[in-house]
């Protein structure tokens, strides 16, 4: 772009604030030209925070029935208060849980377990003294739908199905909805987890996301 280009480039831009602008000096076009260039860049696509509910609602009903204190074997716990308990005190939980004989040490409204929990900490630099409180486990599920493809889904690099099967493979009760069996958990068989949620409830809750 030569000097000329970008002087008519950049009274087009402030024209429409019927702004006048006087560029004297060619040394001002290479710093302006950078302004400009950072100015016209296309922002980030990101996702509605408010648009994750009913995907977060969908993913909840399957795995804990929504308790945020639910853990595997136990959906309708209520007498362990995770929500109260530090994130280090759930890491210590986990392990103990899985030394007495548990197979899993899903934990939360949304069944993270113990592997997937040290990843988050380390992905988000969480201090393990903050709660495992509801905010957090809701933060922790929008991260993980993130690593999943979510901004790709809602940006159309990711189909629909692309994205329900990722996700299906983060969550055992999401339908893989797609293949065979549609209907079944992409870790139906395993002995531990089956689908509790349709194929079309999860479509109906992705068609929720949108754009910020």
């Amino acid at each position: 772009m030569t000097y000329k280009q970008f002087k008519r480039n950049v009274r087009k831009l402030l024209k429409k604030r019927n702004t006048k602008v006087y560029i004297p000096l060619a040394g001002l076009f290479l710093v302006t030209a950078v302004t400009l260039k950072i100015y016209m860049t296309p922002q980030p696509v990101q996702v509605d925070p408010a648009s994750y509910a009913a995907l977060l609602n969908t993913i909840a009903k399957g795995e804990s029935k929504g308790n945020y204190n639910a853990y595997f074997g136990n959906a309708s716990n209520s007498k362990i208060k995770f929500t109260d308990m530090t994130i280090a005190q759930i890491q210590q939980w986990q392990q103990d849980y899985v030394k007495n004989g548990s197979p899993s040490s899903a934990v939360g409204k949304y069944q993270i377990v113990r592997p997937t929990l040290n990843g988050l900490i380390a992905q988000l630099n969480i201090n393990p003294d903050q709660k495992f409180d509801a905010q957090m486990q809701d933060r922790m599920a929008v991260a993980l739908l993130e690593r999943r493809g979510s901004v790709n889904f809602v940006d159309n690099k990711l189909t629909r199905e692309q994205f329900a099967e990722n996700i299906a493979k983060e969550w055992a009760a999401l339908p893989k909805t797609t293949g065979d069996n549609p209907d079944h958990s992409y870790y139906e068989g395993d002995g531990l987890n089956k689908s509790r949620i349709s194929v079309d409830e999860v479509f109906g809750a992705l068609g929720q996301l949108k754009k910020l």
